[in-house]
This record gives structure tokens, C-alpha cells and sequence, in this order.
């Protein structure tokens, strides 16, 4: 590679765990060269060499980087100019901020971005002398690391470089369809399904999937909780870790079974084990605790009472020790998963990289099978080779490199544990550098921990990592690495929405000790168990994690220098939290107490606004916040979300002028004035309830809002709400860039009846680059259904009630071509079926009827991707079931159905038992019975008998809202830009 080419690519790198701070840094050094600023002569010149000095630096560093295996001399030599890379920022940050009070006022912008006038104005502000000096000092310590580079003669190491895949891998949804990937193991699904369904022992059973890492115990456990947790009355799906982290682990199984929107980590062990019993009791559950350790079920299992409601355990862990204890010494409740073999290996590779072995090129079959068996049969392994090699289909050449160095890595006769070990690390020694930093950063979190895709873009997002020439382009970048991540097998998908989005993730237990391993290596994060002896980090950390696995022996780190830390994620005890003021350089800081905190009933962030560089803050604990009166001072803020109550909400944060994101829990006054954060993206927990009737207008001004979460805990009275719905169908209607709009009742939400809160007539047709429209009761309920949605073509995203729904209402959104989950709530019975013709949702995969009868009718044709059904209805007194689902048969992709059967008034058992085997009947109908059935009881389906009531005056009026606004807005709607959020 040309050293032009190196000095570009330096120059446009982001921040990284491989580079350093030398990307950011080199713009930052350009920014204050621009010609329109006017520095002094002597100060331009010393910048200028500086630049010149660092961009031939960074060239070296980058080349260093890419050798296959460094020497010892060359580590240290990358070790020492990354730490140089970070100290020369953080240098010029310091001057440029040095005289920040000064009164000089201007507009920050993105982390990705340097605002050159901002940049020159703070900088100039200093003495010439002082910085003429500075940039001596600075520029002395760069050409002593060159000079280094020649004397240890580190060119030839860089010689030999490492393959590196940059190219975009084009596996398609690999995360979306785990059931094509359960290869060779059907027969130990059926036999647990019908352990799980068929067994007819009433007692609580625990059954334990035992095998070695990676072998598949994750993904079969997982397979079998999606299809069949809903069959019980409650179900969770949780994560253990190898440390003894039972106190996280309780209150995930709490909140899941539970449906708490967030855990709470304020009880006692002891208290989560009885809050467990107790709610667990006379109820049919189904948990599965994934990579379960011997430290842990002991206490665990004491939480799970017996019974006789068939419920049911599923562990799986990787040692016959722990099986044996989980299952009580009865090895008959262990299942035994071995390595997939050869054929199945071949099968689950070859689909992952060209879709089956028919289609791969023959001068690759031979090298294929090799690789194949150097993965020893593991499909994490397989996964992980096959996710790299997908996008090089046409480069035999590297395919050969890269087994013959999978083989000489390899002993004779490796063990699974090392042929997994080895493929890992070759998989990860071949992403591109920015692959390599964003997977780093997943360190950040506790083992076992659950990450959600949308907080790590930001985090990435605000630390540097990704760059973008359009600024808009930022969130799909950081989305595309996400799923390249995914698709090589690096991260392991968690939860995963009809739409086959991965909204969580979590990583395997190896490659959270090789990424562990790797940034230790690179100091590029810093991960510290506080309960445990501290030993080895009296370094400088850049990025800090701080939890705990016992808060019994919990205590604040010392011997940690912390004031170079950028990131600091803490996991943990109040008391144990180190001092604000040493994180002066701090961009992202997450809190997240766990456990009592002793006495403490307050959270004092008076001080924060000394941390100038934050970007990112996020809080979640049960007690209150205390937030500075004044925000004004966090330029750069992009992400502000706190989970907890707050004492006040600082009147200034309207002015935070790179404000995206804002979350704060519901029932939280905001300012008045909340329409002035322009740059605002995200607004979530926005509550009607608390805020006032301006307020909600002044909604209408943040015109890049593409986010609206709205709920309403608190009832005031039934006038103020009809105000703030009117206020906010006039301010809806203004938001063209808006992509979700969510209107929910808050947790703490009382009743409201429907006939006096008639929401918003109809969505407005020139939101075109709306895509989720999910407005549930008991705020929201339309009258009849909403015409003008069927205008709305990117709809993705469909959940309404409606009291009356007509045979040809359901024609009016037939058509939308990209709307794949659509769930209908009906409140009055409809006269007649409802018929879906031919070629109707074309891309529905995920359908939700709830209504007190049942009459639906399918064309052939219709919904043909459908591949889910979730049908409620009531049974009747007397009441014959003749046509419930006619044409089912006709759904040709359907997999699952779920009925959910209530009881009318006067129903009784049999009415019951007849709904159910006529529903069951019908379903038996389908030309491709479905694999799997659930039908659940409930006390009713909600339903009205009254006849329809006239729209009340707030409807009416909103009506008249959208009509005035109609004319002018799709005037101008051609030449509105929609930006694209990713």
C-alpha cells in the first residue's frame, strides 16, 4: 500500500481500538487550518508540522496494524504511539477548552464531527506564547516515536500483513431464520418438545442440555422457547455467567415472567427468591436458564415451587457436574448434544456461504471440507468461518491462505475447546479495523448481560467510532457493522422482532474471553469486577467497566488512574461509585445501580456539567436524580436517558443544541418549550398527562423528530387530555421525517373510558416516511377504522383498535407493500366476515385479530408470507361454530397459530371446550398443518355490544385540524426530505 493511501486512510479513520485517537485527531489538526481562519504565522507552522509529523505517524501505525504477527518490539512500539494519540488530543481538547468560559458561544455538532469555528475560536483564544509551546512539546514527542519506529527496524514486520475482509457480507438474515440453521439436531427437538408438551408427570421437571461450548445448546434452547414458551401461563429466558451473579439473574427471571418493563435490583436475594415463589405458585411456567454454572442453581432452584401445573426447566450448561445437579443425579433428564457431523456440517456451512453446496464453485469444494472439519463439528465454529467467507466466494486464493493458517495454528490432535478457540480468533483477526473496535466495545458490559442494538449505534455513534461524509448516513453505517457482526456469528442475536430485526444481542462466553483478551492487549478497555482484588491496573484506562458479581464484598476500586477515561459503564452499589470529578474526559457514562444502597435515597449529578465532553449519559436506579439546574454547558450531549424519578428537569436543556436523543420515564414535566431542541431525533416518554397543552404543541417544531413515544400515567381529567390530543394531531401532521409514532398508557395508567377519549379521525396521508403506527388504548381507540392509512407505503408496522370494522375497511391497507406485522383490535363484533382477497398483504409475515367473534375468510393468494397467526375470540352460551377461518387452507407459509379464547357472559366450561376443538378443527384444515398450535384461556376478550356512538368533539375537531392542514402540506410535500434514520 501506497504511503499516500495510508495517509488518507489515517486521516479518515474513526476512532479505534487499532488506531488510536490518530482519525479524529488529524481533523481536529485540519479544522484549525482552514484558510478561513487567520492564526499566527508561527502557531500555523508548528500546526502544520505537527499534522504533517502525526499523518506520517499514523501511516506507520496503520501499516504496524495490519502485519500478520507482530514482534514483541513492534507491540510495544503500536502500544505507545496509541497512547501518544490519545494524550495529543486529549492536549488540544484541553487548550481548546481551557477558555471555554470566556463567553465564547458557539453551536456544537455531532461527535463525528470537529466544528471548525468553534475549534479556532477556543484555540485562539490562548496566549501565542502558550501555544506556540505547547505544539513544540507536542510535535518533540511525535518525532521521538518515529525515530523509535526506525531504531527497533519495524519495517519488516509490516511486511507480512494479515488478511483483512472489508468487503460488506451479503448473508442474508442469517440472524431472521434460526430454525434453517438447527441442522442435525431434529430429533433432540422433537424429543424435547414432547417432553415439554406431552409428558404427562404434573410436577415441576427440569431437563438439562449438556454439551461443549459452541456446540448449539443456546440456539435449540432458544428455538424451543419461541415456539412453545407461550403455551404456558408465564416464561422467561435468561442468561447466567460464571461468575455468581445470582441477584441479576433472579430479577431478569422476575421481570420477564412478570412483564416488568425494566428489573429491579433493590431486593435481597432472599426477597427476589420469595417475590418468585409467590407469583410462580398454582401458575404453569416455563424457564430456560441458558449457560448455567455450578455457582449458581443451588440457590436458583430454590426460587421454582413444585406443583402440579406441568411446569417445566431447561438448563443447559457444559459441564456433566452441573447437569447432574440441576437435574437432581437423574441422568435420564439430561440431554447430551454432540458435534453436528459431517454431513450436517457441510449442510449448515455451505447454506451460510452460497445457499446449498450445489451452488459453490467447484475449486472451492475441496478447500470447503477442509475447513469443515477443522471446525470439529461445532456450529459456532461452522457459523463463524462460513459468516467470513461468504463475501469472498470469488477469491480462491485467500480461502487457501486461510486454511493453511487455521492448520498451522492448530496442534495435531486440538481439542473442541482449542478448534474453537482458533477459528475465533482467525475470524476476528480478519475483520477490518472498525469491525474489531465496535465488537471491543461490547466488553463494556458484564458477562451474560443483554445488549440492545439501538443503545450500542449511539454508544458507538458518540465515542467516534463511526464517520460518514453525510451526517445522515452515521445510524445506517452503525447499523450495517451491527449486522456484519451478526452474520460472521461474533454476536449472538437475543431478541428478534417479527420483522426479523434484532433488537438484542448478547456474546458466548469464548468470544467474550477473546475480545476481553484483546483489548486488554490494546488498553483499550478496562473491565473490573469491584468486588474481587484489584490487581494489574494502576495504567491509564481509557474505558472503564465496573460491576460486581457479589455486593458483599463490594468496594471502591483503588490504584486506577481514571482522569484519561472516556467511557465509563458502572454496574453496581451507590457507595462504590468513584468521584465525577475525576472523569473529566468522559464521553459515554452509563449507571445502573444494582442492590440496596444502604440509606442512600438520592442520586447527586449536581457536578456533571463539568464533564464537557460527554456525549452519551444513561441512568437507570430506583431512587431519585438530582440533575444541575443548568445543562447549558453540555454542548456536545447526543443521548439523554434517564430511567429513575428526577427531583426537576433543568429548565435549560431546551437549549442543548446537539440534543438527539431524549428519554425520560413517564409522568416527568418537561419545560416548556421542548419544540426548541431542533436537532431532537428521538423523543420517548413523552406524557401527555403531565404536560401542558403548549407544550404538546410545541411538538411541531421538531422537524427531524423521527422517533414519537407518547404515554399517559397520570389522569388529570377528561378535559385536559381531549385538549392535548388535539394539540397533538396539529403538531403531528408537521413532523414529515417522523418514522414511529407510539401512543401508549404509561405504567402507571388508570382506566380511561373509550367513548370520552375518541383519539386522532385518521393519520395524515403526507407522513410518507412513516413506518411503525402503534396507538393502543385506553388512549387511543378510533371509531372506525382509518382510511387514509392505506396512503402511508412505507408502513411497516400496524397496531390499532377500532370499535367497528366493516367487510370492505380491510381493503383500504390490502395494499401496502412493505407493512409485515399488522395487529387489529376490535371492539364491537363485526355483522359479517371479514374477507381477505387475493393478493392481499404481500408482505405480512405476523397477524393479530383480537375480537369477540371470529369470522375471518382467506382468498387463495392472500397473505402469502404470512407466518404467524394470533387469533382471540370469546365463546358464547350455545353458540355453533360453523365458519371461524374459512380458507386457511390457503395460507400457504403459515408455521404457528395462537388462539386466545375468552368467555362471554354466560359462558361456561363446555362453551369453552367447544370453542376451543372448533378452533382447533378448523386450523386441521390447512393443506400444511402447522407445526406448532397454542390455545389459551383467558377470562374475556374485550369487547362492546353498545351501538356505535357519534365521535366526540375532540375527534371532530382534530378532524378539522387535518383537513385545514392537508392542502398546504401536500402542496409541499414534493420537496420535503425524508432523512433515513437505519
Amino acid at each position: 500500500m501506497s504511503s499516500s493511501l495510508l495517509t488518507t486512510s489515517a486521516m479518515e479513520a474513526p476512532m479505534s481500538s487499532s488506531l488510536g485517537a490518530m482519525g479524529p485527531l488529524l481533523r481536529k489538526l485540519h479544522s484549525l487550518l482552514a484558510p478561513d481562519h487567520r492564526l499566527p504565522k508561527p502557531l500555523k507552522h508548528g500546526i502544520e508540522l505537527l499534522k504533517e509529523d502525526l499523518e506520517e505517524l499514523s501511516a506507520d501505525l496503520l501499516e504496524q496494524s495490519m502485519a500478520d504477527t507482530p514482534n514483541h518490539k513492534a507491540v510495544y512500539w503500536m502500544d505507545e504511539v496509541r497512547e501518544l494519540s490519545y494524550e495529543v488530543e486529549d492536549c488540544i481538547d484541553d487548550m481548546m477548552l481551557r477558555h471555554a468560559g470566556d463567553g465564547v458561544k458557539t453551536r456544537a455538532v455531532r461527535s463525528h464531527r470537529v466544528s471548525r469555528v468553534k475549534v479556532y475560536r477556543l484555540f485562539k483564544s490562548l496566549k501565542p506564547s502558550t501555544r506556540v509551546s505547547k505544539i513544540t512539546e507536542l510535535r518533540t514527542l511525535v518525532l521521538e516515536a518515529s525515530e523509535r519506529r526506525e531504531r527497533y527496524h519495524l519495517d519488516d514486520c509490516a511486511s507480512r500483513s494479515s488478511p483483512v475482509f472489508t468487503r460488506h457480507n451479503p448473508v442474508p438474515g442469517l440472524y431472521g431464520q434460526a430454525t434453517d440453521f438447527l441442522v442435525g439436531i431434529d430429533d433432540l427437538k422433537i424429543k424435547l418438545t414432547k417432553w415439554l408438551t406431552e409428558d404427562a408427570d404434573q410436577q415441576l421437571k427440569v431437563m438439562c442440555i449438556d454439551g461443549p461450548a459452541g456446540v448449539g445448546k443456546t440456539t435449540l434452547a432458544k428455538q424451543l422457547y419461541c415456539e412453545l414458551g407461550e403455551q404456558f401461563d408465564c416464561w422467561a429466558f435468561v442468561r447466567a455467567s460464571r461468575t455468581s451473579d445470582t441477584k441479576r439473574l433472579l430479577g431478569d427471571i422476575l421481570s420477564q415472567v412478570q412483564h416488568c418493563r425494566l428489573p429491579s435490583y433493590s431486593c435481597e436475594v432472599q426477597n427476589l427468591i420469595d417475590n418468585l415463589t409467590k407469583y410462580l405458585q398454582d401458575k404453569r411456567y416455563f424457564i430456560v436458564i441458558d449457560d448455567l454454572w455450578e455457582t449458581t442453581w443451588d440457590i436458583v432452584k430454590s426460587a421454582f415451587p413444585d406443583g402440579n401445573n406441568y411446569s417445566r426447566i431447561i438448563t443447559t450448561a457444559e459441564t456433566d457436574g452441573v447437569a447432574l445437579e440441576c437435574c437432581g443425579s437423574q441422568s435420564d433428564n439430561i440431554l447430551k448434544m454432540k458435534p453436528l457431523g459431517s454431513h450436517a456440517s457441510a449442510e449448515l456451512f455451505f447454506s451460510i456461504v452460497c445457499g446449498s453446496e450445489h451452488r459453490c464453485p467447484d475449486q472451492l469444494k475441496e478447500v470447503s471440507y477442509r475447513f469443515i472439519g477443522k471446525c470439529g463439528g461445532l456450529p459456532l465454529a461452522t457459523i463463524c468461518i462460513a459468516g467470513l467467507l461468504a463475501s469472498q466466494t470469488d477469491n480462491s486464493e485467500l480461502w487457501h491462505h486461510l486454511q493453511k493458517c487455521l492448520c498451522s495454528n492448530l496442534s495435531t490432535s486440538p481439542t473442541l475447546e482449542e478448534m474453537l478457540k482458533e477459528v475465533l480468533n482467525l475470524s476476528y483477526s480478519c475483520l477490518p479495523h472498525y469491525l474489531k473496535t465496535c465488537l471491543l466495545y461490547l466488553a463494556m458490559y458484564p458477562e451474560g448481560f443483554t445488549m440492545w442494538k439501538v443503545d450500542l449505534l449511539k454508544q458507538w455513534i458518540s465515542e467516534g467510532f463511526i464517520t460518514a461524509k453525510e451526517e445522515k448516513e452515521v445510524e445506517e453505517i452503525a447499523d450495517s457493522y451491527f449486522y456484519e457482526l451478526v452474520n460472521k456469528g461474533m454476536i449472538q442475536p437475543e431478541q428478534i422482532n417479527h420483522n426479523d430485526e434484532v433488537l438484542s444481542c448478547t456474546l458466548h462466553h469464548t468470544v467474550r474471553d477473546l475480545i476481553m483478551y484483546k483489548s486488554k492487549e490494546e488498553n483499550f478497555i478496562t473491565s473490573i469486577d469491584y468486588s474481587k482484588a484489584i490487581t494489574g491496573n494502576s495504567n491509564m484506562v481509557r474505558r472503564l467497566s465496573l460491576h460486581f458479581s457479589s455486593a458483599k464484598y463490594a468496594t471502591k476500586p483503588s490504584g486506577v488512574i481514571l482522569s484519561q477515561s472516556r467511557s465509563l459503564f458502572f454496574f453496581g452499589l451507590l457507595r462504590c461509585l468513584p468521584s465525577d470529578v475525576e472523569f473529566k474526559l468522559l464521553r459515554v457514562l452509563i449507571l445502573d445501580f444494582w442492590g440496596n444502597q444502604y440509606g442512600h435515597t438520592s442520586l447527586n449529578l449536581t457536578r456533571i456539567c463539568s464533564l464537557v465532553h460527554l456525549r452519551y449519559l444513561k441512568i437507570s436506579c430506583d431512587i431519585i436524580v438530582e440533575l444541575p439546574a443548568q445543562m447549558r454547558g453540555l454542548q456536545y450531549m447526543e443521548t439523554l436517558e434517564i430511567n429513575a424519578r428526577l427531583s426537576a428537569v433543568p429548565l435549560d436543556i431546551i437549549h442543548l443544541p446537539s440534543l438527539l436523543h431524549l428519554s425520560l420515564r413517564d409522568e416527568t414535566n418537561l419545560p416548556d418549550g421542548i419544540g426548541r431542541i431542533r436537532s431532537l431525533r428521538t423523543l420517548q416518554y413523552f406524557d401527555l398527562g403531565n404536560n401542558t397543552e403548549d407544550n404538546v404543541l410545541s411538538l411541531g417544531g421538531l422537524m427531524n423528530l423521527q422517533y414519537l413515544h407518547l404515554t399517559y400515567s397520570t389522569v388529570q381529567s377528561d378535559e385536559h387530555l381531549k385538549r392535548n390530543m388535539v394539540a397533538l394531531a396539529s403538531s403531528v401532521i408537521k413532523l414529515v421525517n417522523l418514522k414511529s409514532v407510539i401512543l401508549a398508557p404509561g405504567a402507571l395508567s388508570t382506566a380511561i373510558y373509550h367513548d370520552v377519549l375518541s383519539s386522532v379521525y385518521s393519520p395524515p396521508v403526507f407522513l410518507q416516511g412513516l413506518q411503525k403506527l402503534d396507538l393502543l388504548p385506553p388512549i387511543c381507540m378510533f371509531s372506525s377504522f382509518p382510511k387514509d392509512i392505506g396512503a402511508v407505503r412505507k408502513l411497516c408496522y400496524l397496531n390499532l383498535v377500532v370499535r367497528e370494522l366493516r367487510r370492505n375497511d380491510i381493503d383500504s391497507i390490502t395494499g401496502l407493500p412493505a407493512l409485515t406485522v399488522l395487529s387489529l383490535y376490535v371492539r364491537q363484533p363485526p355483522a359479517e366476515s371479514i374477507i381477505f382477497n387475493n393478493g392481499a398483504f404481500p408482505a405480512l409475515k405476523y397477524f393479530k385479530y383480537m375480537c369477540g367473534v371470529l369470522c375471518l375468510a382467506f382468498q387463495e393468494g392472500a397473505l402469502p408470507n404470512v407466518h404467524r397467526l394470533k387469533l382471540g375470540f370469546n365463546a358464547r352460551k350455545g353458540q355453533q361454530y360453523d365458519v371461524l377461518l374459512a380458507g386457511i387452507q390457503h395460507l400457504v407459509n403459515l408455521k404457528k397459530i395462537d388462539g386466545i379464547i375468552g368467555a362471554a357472559e354466560g359462558a361456561e366450561e363446555p362453551d369453552r371446550s367447544a370453542a376451543e376443538s372448533a378452533f382447533k378443527d378448523t386450523i386441521h384444515k390447512h393443506s400444511r398443518f402447522p407445526s406448532y398450535v397454542n390455545v389459551k384461556r383467558v377470562d374475556w376478550v374485550e369487547e362492546e355490544n353498545e351501538p356505535r356512538t357519534e365521535v366526540n368533539s375532540s375527534s371532530s375537531k382534530c378532524h378539522e385540524i387535518l383537513q385545514e392542514q392537508r392542502g398546504v402540506n401536500e402542496t409541499e410535500e414534493d420537496t420535503k426530505q425524508f432523512a433515513d434514520s437505519g
